[in-house]
């Protein structure tokens, strides 16, 4: 399995509603092409993994890397992930972390401000994945 891990930071405000049509439009088109994964928005930063077949993962992350509301994109994983999908069939799950502090336990000291660009590779894989655990993510998740 084949996996982009990134993080970002939105070019502007992000409203639920425009958090919402961004999930939506990601959800149809990686579902028409194969790929899954999770999305965390926090306090302007976006977190997220895509996985599937090398070459639609890339193409998304080509057109994501293009997007005029993403800037400083880094890549903290790009290649072979686990055989299975972490995923499952979710197109795109999403969570915003307001309030989620007990999905953060083990990754921030919750003393701490969370600041998604701070975590390295395996923190970000582990956290996407604890995400996708969680109910209140599966319940957006669309």
């Amino acid at each position: 399995m084949y996996q982009i891990v990134y993080t970002s930071s939105a070019n502007r405000d992000f409203t639920a509603a425009d958090l919402g049509e961004l999930l939506r439009g990601a959800q149809r088109h990686n579902k028409n092409v194969g790929v899954t994964g999770m999305l965390v928005f926090h306090d302007g930063t976006f977190l997220q993994a895509l996985e599937g077949e090398n070459r639609a993962v890339n193409e998304i992350f080509a057109r994501i890397h293009g997007d005029s509301r993403h800037r400083d994109v880094i890549v903290l994983h790009r290649g072979h992930g686990p055989e299975q999908r972490v995923f499952g069939d979710w197109p795109m799950g999403f969570a915003d972390f307001d309030g989620a502090a007990d999905i953060l336990r083990g990754f921030v000291r919750l003393n701490d401000k969370l600041n998604l660009k701070n975590l390295d590779d395996a923190g970000a894989v582990g956290l996407l994945a604890a995400v996708a655990d969680d109910e209140t993510a599966k319940a957006v998740s669309g």
